[in-house]
């Protein structure tokens, strides 16, 4: 079970990371290229335009918009969808996988794989890390610490020049460590023994401002979100080139900060290179040092005395753009389409259906038991003031809600595998009187065969209060409870292909019956999986959206515009990938596509249920 969570979790997970890789990858390249206008003003802006690429690694454009969609209230305009009564036959098994071949089965695999790679190299970069992290920090507790000397004094009086307001503490080390800052919370100086020997009372000051410097920044914290970065997306070369470039950047501003203290370029510069000589580098970008980045690009630089520019309106006006497009654009974008999805989250065959206009409704009669084991039907069926099912709770829950099954989450494994007899009844009693015009309809059909399921017939009941009723049963019998939220999740556009539909529709009949102005229209529709058959009676081009969602594991939206109903099959090589086949035939034999796209979703989040005691 542990294999299948994860196997939904990566199928689940592969689109959106796609997409957040361009979408961050876009956003580094644009950072880079800020850089470069701001490549004479303070180090400190470029380090921040990297350090913002770095942290864009870790925030999905999809959850700006989903925050900009909370800003908003939930209390959008709903209509109504529009009745459908339908017959549907699957006579493949809905809980067992045929059997495909090797080639499908290897392709089948290929994100599990790369979920695998991405683990076990995340793990390695995080155990290379911890290791060096475990040295530097073994060498932390065994340092010294220092009470009173010069670099303490030296230390003390640099603290409130630089801008320090927490005491640093001073540790000597007999490590050949260079000096650097280690920790993030309450930072130590760790001084390598001796080297102050090594160094003139301006030398000392020098480097000693140059760490203070990267304490006041908070240069730990920020390398640490680097690494972050570097541990989760190691695949891809530009996280290590950012990494670099924020290493650069920060000793560079470091530099600048020690010069403009009024410290000598020459007396810093032999400082630095004495360290280099005396001491080897820290091996963690998160245990800020003094000699990072490149060594000689760095002395030529401070003796050369490069002063860098100030920083104009304009250039100012520009850094503010930049970052309202990159976070408040897609928090707005979010703001502009909650309403949309707000809507859109209660209508279609994927959506929880709205019950609240619905009296409380309760089958005046009810009885719950196990299937018997050699009943292979399922069953869902409604007759003349009956109800009775021989299915899942899954099957239950997807009839109750008006939801497909993949929207179900959190369920126990029982409740897709195990099915139950409910048989309820009720009588046209006043709570139901004058409040529900009868719905005609064709009778009864007669029981399906083994393996079919799920037969839909219209009664004198409102279809809301039917589902209410069930939901009842699955809520005092089940003890289930449930939340919901929308999410923005893949989905499928049903949309027109360039060649045009290629649809044949249904002669003109009498207009259906209604419900409070909706109309009511029966649909037959007939799936057999394991053939790859699909065939719709009488049915608008949107039911036949709905019937793809459950077959493609994914929300199809009717984007086609087509109006209508129809008779329409539809065929496919079950050997095939099912999205990849269904989306040909669908091109081939009815003129018509999916579009890969990311649409609201509202999920159904099971967060109790329990087996019944039987009747």
């Amino acid at each position: 079970m542990m294999m299948t969570s994860f196997r939904a979790l990566v199928d689940g997970w592969a689109s959106p990371m796609a997409d957040h890789l361009w979408q961050s990858t876009v956003v580094a390249l644009l950072a880079g290229l800020l850089t470069l206008g701001y490549r004479r003003n303070d180090a400190g802006i470029r380090f921040g335009l990297w350090l913002a690429a770095a942290v864009k690694f870790l925030i999905p454009v999809s959850l700006l918009i989903g925050l900009g969609g909370l800003i908003v209230p939930r209390a959008a305009v709903i209509s109504r969808p529009t009745i459908v009564y339908e017959v549907v036959e699957r006579v493949s098994q809905p809980f067992t996988h045929s059997a495909t071949p090797m080639g499908k089965s290897l392709l089948a695999q290929i994100p599990m794989l790369l979920a695998a790679i991405w683990l076990i190299g995340t793990f390695a970069v995080l155990s290379l890390w911890w290791w060096r992290w475990r040295r530097v920090s073994a060498m932390a507790r065994e340092a010294q610490l220092v009470a009173q000397g010069r670099e303490l004094d030296a230390l003390r009086a640099l603290e409130e020049v630089v801008g320090v307001r927490k005491t640093v503490a001073l540790r000597v080390s007999a490590d050949s460590m260079e000096p650097a800052v280690f920790g993030i919370v309450s930072p130590v100086l760790i001084w390598p023994m001796r080297f102050s020997e090594q160094l003139s009372d301006a030398q000392l000051r020098s480097i000693l401002a140059h760490e203070l410097a990267h304490v006041r920044r908070r240069d730990n914290l920020m390398s640490a979100v680097q690494m972050v970065v570097e541990a989760m997306f190691w695949f891809h070369p530009l996280v290590w080139w950012i990494g670099a470039r924020m290493v650069e950047e920060r000793e560079r501003a470091c530099d600048e900060e020690v010069l403009r203290l009024g410290n000598a370029a020459e007396v810093y510069a032999e400082g630095i290179l004495n360290a280099c000589k005396f001491c080897i580098e820290s091996p963690l970008s998160c245990v800020s040092g003094v000699a990072g980045s490149n060594l000689k690009r760095r002395v030529n630089r401070i003796m050369n005395g490069q002063n860098s520019q100030e920083l104009t309106l304009s250039r100012r006006v520009v850094l503010a753009v930049a970052a309202v497009t990159v976070v408040a654009g897609p928090i707005g974008l979010g703001v502009m389409r909650a309403p949309q999805l707000n809507a859109q989250a209660m209508q279609g065959p994927n959506a929880l259906s709205a019950v609240a206009d619905a009296p409380a409704a309760a089958f005046d009669s009810v009885s719950v038991k196990p299937a018997n084991p050699g009943d292979d039907k399922i069953l869902i069926q409604v007759g003349d003031h009956t109800f009775s099912s021989n299915a899942s709770v899954k099957e239950l829950i997807k009839f109750a809600y008006g939801i497909d099954v993949y929207q179900i989450q959190g369920a126990p494994e029982w409740t897709a595998s195990e099915r139950y007899e409910v048989v309820g009844s009720w009588k046209d009693s006043p709570a139901y009187a004058g409040k529900v015009a009868a719905m005609p309809g064709p009778p009864p059909p007669p029981p399906p065969p083994p393996g079919q399921a799920a037969v839909m017939v219209p009664t004198s009941l409102a279809p809301f209060q039917l589902q209410a009723m069930v939901q009842n049963v699955l809520g005092t019998r089940f003890h289930l409870k449930w939340s919901s939220q929308v999410k923005d999740l893949p989905v499928y556009d049903l949309m027109v292909a360039s060649g045009g539909a290629k649809l044949t529709p249904v002669p003109t009949t009498p207009p259906p019956p209604s419900f409070k102005g909706e109309p009511i229209i029966s649909v037959r529709t007939m799936i057999r999986k394991d053939k790859g058959e699909l065939e719709l009676s009488n049915g608008p081009v949107s039911a036949l959206a709905g019937s793809l969602s459950p077959l493609l594991d994914h929300r199809v939206v009717d984007k086609t515009g087509i109006q209508g109903s129809y008779d329409i099959a539809l065929h496919w090589n079950p050997e095939q990938n099912v999205p990849a086949a269904v989306g040909q035939s669908l091109e081939e034999q009815l003129g018509l596509k999916l579009e890969a796209q990311h649409g609201p979703v509202k999920v159904f989040q099971v967060d109790q249920v329990e087996k019944p005691t039987e009747d």
